[in-house]
């Protein structure tokens, strides 16, 4: 009833039809203020994303977007074809990226420009687009919800993906600039457009013979839509090549509704009207941006106009099977059995003819549906599978109950689909979205982002089933509620809201907070803050690209956003080089370091960086870094503790790209980089690693000379002349229903001689020489080509965070000393840390035999002096670690008496001699300086008191670590804060001992090894 109510101005005020404007309405604020909030709390953390001036972005992808869309916003619209600046001695094709997602942030920017300069309206469009479009989403995911649960299910699913704590909001994060959100608006618009025109088809009933008579006033509707539904899956591909997937839920989604229909008595035929136009349509679109004539999913290729074109085809055939059977008394048995007996016919036909094609597409589908993923693929991080018996604790800790309310919705609108006399497609297609994508996330958790939108929509179904079960639907007036349906309301509310609440304290102290809030609240830049000092450095310091070298220094620039001819294989001219490091860090180097990375986080150049870094071998490893005809070759490496750390999660990682055949873990040939001991642990728990013992191989590898000790030899030797042996046992142990026989028990013992430690080693087949504090197994010989050029001031108790090394020709020394002797070179370097107020030293050591004659020579990477006459200018890097003095070459000789003689001599090596622009060799003569009697212990005596030897076992061992590793690129979203601390009772202290006792103990090796 009508209840108006008298004003002082003597008009009426109509309380219920208030009330039904409020019904009516009430959606629009309510979804306004709700994408308010979703683009709050995403672009709140704004400011961690600014550093120096300028703004970072987080993960490894978002650079090359930058890179992408810089180049787009100056050739707008154009993108970018080719780049040499990456994969370097090759190149690469953008491939995924320089695609619609950069086209249309590049549009932002340039607008954006008219306000600002324009490199900065660029940074900030990239930075706030993930954001934006992450807001976006959740107009298309309302119009889906309001078909399956009204207005009322339209508002509940915005909620729901405004509350959603997962890969879904962390992917639309501010500063988070992949392409991943993007993905998923144009693929929740695509499937909007596809739901419109499949319903349009149903209720149009269009027919084949209406094209034929050209009725294009009765078709107009069902084209229509069907032409939107193809640009908008067409859209979908231009923004993520990959994103031909797609077609695989289309398909499945059409093969089943096609005979669920035919089933009930009707024709599919209409159905697949539509899916035939908008497959057309897609194809066309798609064949407008193909850049390579192959099949790869990776890039615009053939693959996605004749998937499309694939999938209308067999739409056609189902369609004319339909009108072929239809009559039949035998049709409902003959339609499903022809359909999967050609299925199966094409696939035998296509594994006997094109059984590469064939395997191609079979991995394809592995890939995104198989459950599982190989080695390569598990180094990132957002590639690698949930675990089946982990899949309910990972979607209900992004979900919370909505995604369990998802799946109660999928199993009642499969239901209802199947019972209805004419199903809806839109139902069905809802449903199968679903069903994949979790299957996909299953597969590759990065798809996690995808699930959001159907779970929203589902139980926005299941809400609007409640509420029209419930009567609510019908409530004239809040007066008109009982109890049993407000509390039906505060059910859901609770149902669908309450586990995305936080609780971290009191809740009258603001101990009550949203997850999706308070997950927002940690975005950063993460790994590249690490990474900036030395990137900086890089692009500073050494040589422009084209200029390295003095014969070079005069040329032109490589150009950094020039226009390159799309090749396969691209001719670096004369000073153009590359730097070596692992993939992760390859679009740092490109954006940030203005250099040419080998390696990218595509993964392209994976093998090549593994190949170096594990390498053994230094001639080796100089092939790999040489390639003839391709500039001056590879000059640098950069690497980070995290390669080169046994208790980092990304050590190994190069052990699944080698070629080498070393397996980190001790299933490869050769020897094991690591072997973990454990500590003590409660019965039927799983015990930790207490630490890990590095083998021969791990220091022999060029990634620990390099970033452990800098190129200098290293021996077994402890400084006060004994030998550190590792013991532990092996023992049995239980936990999760097995049992595994582990090394335990560690402890260290020190011999006198290193021939006592290995008669012990020999004789116990669980103790090995070293392994603890940078203490090999065996002698590791110095590197002759490599120097350390650059220590980030960014560390942790490991050390610098990056450190960068130069290729260099290397000095050669020519000497003479005592007969059959051994030359040891050694010099004294300075690291400079703090912008250079502090600094810590280390030294360099090389060894070298003489001959009969006495002669020695030796190739030394280090120079002494000469450093402010070479420079970028002059095509040769400012080097900041610089000798702190001369060389000191010496050798000690034994005498029969037991006295030793000590030899040696002091120069200084160029710079130039160590770059090669000066060939004439360091001329050296050793002369005896001081002889040493064996009772005293005089100032030439560097042996030191052996007091610790034999040391009784049983002195522990522990390695205190706290490691904190989030994200990898695949990939490669990462970001890793570790630190650790290692120690080894009864090792002795390494640091700065510049004496030698005798030929093989060596000066300092970093804190942990």
């Amino acid at each position: 009833m009508s209840q108006p109510t008298e004003r002082e101005d003597g008009l009426t005020f109509d309380t219920d039809s208030v009330l039904g404007r409020v019904r009516e309405l009430y959606h629009i604020p309510a979804v306004a203020l709700l994408l308010v909030f979703m683009l709050w709390n995403r672009v709140k953390t704004w400011e961690n994303f600014s550093s120096s001036g300028e703004f970072l972005f987080r993960g490894n992808d978002a650079w090359y977007h930058l890179r992408a869309t810089s180049y787009t916003v100056r050739n707008f619209p154009f993108t970018m074809p080719f780049d040499p600046w990456t994969r370097f001695p090759v190149g690469t094709a953008s491939g995924q990226f320089g695609t619609l997602f950069d086209q249309l942030i590049a549009l932002g920017a340039l607008v954006l420009g008219l306000f600002m300069p324009q490199d900065q309206a660029t940074t900030t469009a990239l930075l706030f687009a993930p954001a934006v479009f992450g807001t976006l989403v959740a107009i298309p995911a309302y119009f889906i919800a309001k078909r399956f649960g009204g207005r009322l299910g339209g508002v509940i699913a915005v909620l729901v993906l405004a509350l959603t704590p997962g890969a879904f909001l962390f992917r639309s994060l501010v500063g988070f600039s992949d392409h991943h959100i993007a993905e998923v608006l144009f693929q929740v618009v695509a499937v909007l457009a596809v739901m419109v025109s499949v319903g349009v088809a149903q209720r149009e009933r269009p027919v084949y013979e209406q094209f034929r008579a050209r009725e294009w006033g009765t078709l107009r509707r069902t084209v229509g839509y069907a032409v939107l539904a193809g640009v908008a899956l067409a859209l979908y591909v231009w923004v993520w090549p990959p994103a031909i997937f797609f077609v695989s839920v289309l398909g499945l989604f059409f093969l089943l509704h096609l005979v669920v229909v035919f089933l009930k008595g009707h024709s599919p035929e209409h159905v697949a009207i539509a899916g035939v136009v908008m497959s057309v349509v897609a194809a066309l679109l798609s064949a407008v941006r193909i850049s390579e004539f192959a099949l790869s999913a990776s890039d615009f290729t053939l693959l996605q106009p004749v998937a499309f074109l694939g999938l209308a085809a067999v739409l056609v055939v189902v369609a004319a099977l339909a009108r072929v059977v239809e009559g039949r008394d035998d049709a409902r048995t003959l339609f499903p059995g022809a359909l999967v007996g050609g299925i199966a016919a094409v696939a035998l036909l296509a594994w006997l003819v094109v059984p590469d094609t064939f395997s191609y597409f079979v991995d394809q589908f592995l890939r995104i549906y198989g459950l599982d993923a190989n080695a390569q693929v598990r180094t990132v991080n957002e590639a690698q599978p949930v675990p089946l018996g982990d899949a309910g604790q990972f979607f209900s800790a992004r979900y919370g109950f909505t995604f369990f309310i998802a799946g109660i919705g999928s199993i009642l609108l499969l239901a209802k689909y199947l019972l209805d006399d004419e199903p809806s497609g839109e139902s069905l297609l809802l449903v199968t979205w679903f069903v994949l994508m979790v299957l996909a996330t299953l597969t590759q958790n990065r798809f996690d982002y995808y699930v959001a939108v159907p779970v929203a929509a589902l139980t926005a179904f299941v809400v609007g089933y409640v509420v029209r079960l419930a009567g609510l639907g019908a409530t004239e007036s809040a007066t008109d509620l009982d109890t049993a349906q407000v509390l039906t309301v505060f059910v859901l509310l609770l149902v669908v809201v309450a586990p995305f609440a936080a609780i971290s304290g009191p809740l009258l102290n603001g101990g009550l907070s949203l997850q999706s809030v308070q997950s927002a609240e940690s975005n950063g830049p993460g790994e590249v803050t690490q990474w900036e000092g030395s990137l900086g450095w890089l692009a500073n310091n050494t040589p422009d690209e084209g200029q390295y070298g003095a014969a070079n220094a005069n040329n032109e620039q490589l150009e950094y956003y020039g226009q390159f001819a799309r090749t396969g294989d691209y001719e670096y001219g004369p000073g153009t080089y590359g730097v070596m490091s692992w993939w992760d860090y390859g679009h740092f180097i490109t954006v940030e370091g203005n250099r040419i990375p080998n390696a990218n986080p595509f993964q392209q150049g994976a093998s090549t960086a593994a190949n170096f870094l594990l390498n053994t071998n230094e001639s080796a490893a100089n092939e790999i870094m040489t390639t003839e005809g391709e500039g001056e070759g590879t000059r640098y490496v950069m690497v980070d503790w995290k390669l080169a750390d046994p208790r980092s999660a990304k050590y190994t990682a190069p052990t699944q790209f080698d070629d080498i055949g070393v397996d980190a873990y001790g299933s490869g040939e050769n020897a094991l980089l690591r072997t973990p001991l454990y500590t003590q642990y409660a019965p039927g728990t799983q015990p930790q690693a207490a630490v890990y013992v590095r083998n021969q191989a791990h220091y022999e590898s060029m990634r620990v000379r390099l970033y452990k000790f800098h190129g200098s030899a290293t021996s077994p030797t402890l400084p006060n002349g004994n030998v550190l042996v590792l013991d532990w046992s092996n023992e049995d142990v239980s936990w999760g229903g097995g049992s595994r026989n582990l090394p335990t028990n560690a402890s260290t013992m020190q011999f006198d001689t290193m021939a006592e430690a290995r008669e012990y080693v020999q004789t116990d087949s669980t103790s090995q020489i070293g392994g603890l504090q940078g203490i090999p197994t065996e002698y590791v010989p110095a590197l002759e080509h490599y120097r350390l050029v650059h220590a980030s001031e960014a560390a942790n108790q490991v050390g610098p965070w990056v450190k960068t090394f130069e290729r260099v020709d290397g000095a050669t020394v020519e000497g003479t000393g005592p007969a059959n002797s051994t030359v040891t070179a050694s010099v004294t370097m300075r690291i400079p840390t703090q912008n250079g107020t502090q600094s810590e030293t280390f030294n360099y050591v090389q060894q070298a035999e003489t001959g009969e004659d006495g002669q020695f020579t030796m190739t030394l990477p280090y120079s002494s002096t000469g450093y402010d006459q070479v420079g970028p200018d002059g095509g040769q890097t400012n080097v900041s670690v610089r000798a702190t003095g001369q060389y000191e070459f010496r050798t000690v000789q034994g005498n029969e008496n037991g006295s030793q003689t000590v030899y040696n001599t002091t120069t200084d090596v160029t710079e130039a001699q160590v770059l090669g622009q000066d060939d004439a060799p360091v001329q050296v003569s050793l002369d005896q300086t001081t002889t040493i009697q064996p009772e005293g212990n005089q100032s030439g005596n560097a042996s030191g008191n052996a007091t610790n030897a034999t040391a009784d076992p049983g002195t522990s061992v522990s390695e205190n670590e706290t490691a904190n590793t989030t994200g990898t690129d695949a990939t490669g979203n990462d970001s890793t804060n570790g630190s650790g601390n290692t120690s080894t009772n009864g090792s002795g202290n390494a640091s700065n001992a510049s004496a030698l006792a005798a030929p093989g103990v060596y000066a300092t090796r970093p804190q942990v090894a």
